[in-house]
């Protein structure tokens, strides 16, 4: 199974000083899109999708998500998450279908990071 990482997400309690924060500092460029408060990160040129900003919140039950929170493509979510499992990991967000863009999984690793799995699919429904 391949993986790579094909989006982060920065979570914040507040997304419009993020927002100005990482215009000013990197020029990086917004939209809307998907649920409120989430807010899609292009580069400098406003052309290619690089992340979101979007509302905290809390993979783990013992504290909100800080930091960067990563998502790996993968080829099928049901094979990533039997291995997430056989290796010691643990589903903290079981598969999660976003219209015409995929399937979603939420994990921990045996570290205790939070991290999810997306199997992109356009005609997901």
């Amino acid at each position: 199974m391949h993986s790579r990482l094909t989006h982060f997400a920065i979570n914040t309690d507040e997304v419009e000083a993020t927002q100005a924060f990482y215009g000013a500092v990197f020029g990086w460029q917004f939209q809307e899109y998907g649920p409120p408060g989430f807010i899609q990160i292009m580069d400098a040129t406003g052309e290619t999708p690089m992340g979101a900003i979007q509302q905290r919140r809390q993979l783990l039950d013992s504290s909100p998500t800080v930091g960067f929170e990563c998502t790996f493509d993968v080829d099928d979510v049901e094979v990533a998450r039997e291995r997430i499992l056989a290796a010691g990991g643990e589903i903290l967000m079981e598969k999660f279908t976003i219209s015409n863009v995929g399937h979603l999984i939420a994990f921990k690793d045996p570290g205790g990071n939070p991290a999810l799995a997306m199997e992109y699919d356009r005609s997901a429904e």
